[in-house]
């Protein structure tokens, strides 16, 4: 179960964003100055092993599982600047499961879950094709690490602890037009963040294929 509290101030404010340009009344006719592109897309996360700190030292046997999730994102592209530069905003969540042996007990086996979710603002720059609509990009923001049934000896709360951190990413991927206003796309992101919690720390770096269908207005 995914730990809402946590969870709601990372989502709420984009899809209240997205809510409010929306419901205005002018945003069709804005809608004529402008391509506003919204997706929603699963993906799958393949975080690296590298650069957990825990309890004074780096632990052996470090594994960072694989994990899935799903993000929904939009993009504005000015007519203005060619349809080719759009700024955007972007939710995405996902589980994770950290392991290792313990430094402090004699190795004995470590693990606790980890949930991912992260609110960026990105830049894109696309190339407007017809059916094919490749896009590169860059974003920054807030991530939050989540940590639930830490099993980490000398921890007193073993529920759950919430780290926020600045995030960065890179991305590049496609688009597939089906229709003038649908289309579909595929991802490649690459992701870094810095969390901190109690007698443990992990540089965060994780790489994501996403697939996904989306509306443009």
């Amino acid at each position: 179960m995914w730990p809402l509290p946590l969870v709601l101030p990372v989502f709420l404010p984009l899809s209240l964003a997205l809510m409010i340009v929306l419901l205005q009344p002018g945003w069709v006719a804005a809608a004529e100055t402008a391509d506003v592109d919204v997706g929603l897309y699963a993906l799958g996360a393949f975080p690296s092993d590298q650069g957990l700190f825990a309890q004074g030292s780096n632990p052996s046997n470090t594994r960072i599982s694989n994990g899935a999730g799903a993000g929904i994102k939009a993009v504005v592209f000015p007519h203005g600047l060619g349809n080719i530069v759009g700024i955007g905003l972007e939710s995405f969540g996902h589980g994770s499961e950290i392991s290792f042996s313990s430094p402090a007990s004699a190795g004995s086996p470590v693990r606790t879950n980890l949930w991912v979710f992260s609110s960026m603002v990105n830049l894109t720059l696309r190339y407007p094709g017809k059916a094919l609509v490749p896009y590169i990009g860059v974003g920054g923001g807030y991530s939050s690490g989540v940590l639930t049934h830490a099993d980490i000896p000398g921890r007193s709360d073993r529920d759950f602890e919430g780290s926020w951190a600045f995030g960065s990413q890179f991305f590049g991927g496609l688009q597939g037009n089906l229709t003038e206003k649908v289309f579909l796309f595929s991802e490649y992101k690459y992701f870094s963040a810095n969390y901190h919690w109690k007698q443990l720390a992990l540089d965060f770096r994780s790489h994501y294929v996403l697939f996904g269908i989306g509306l443009r207005f």
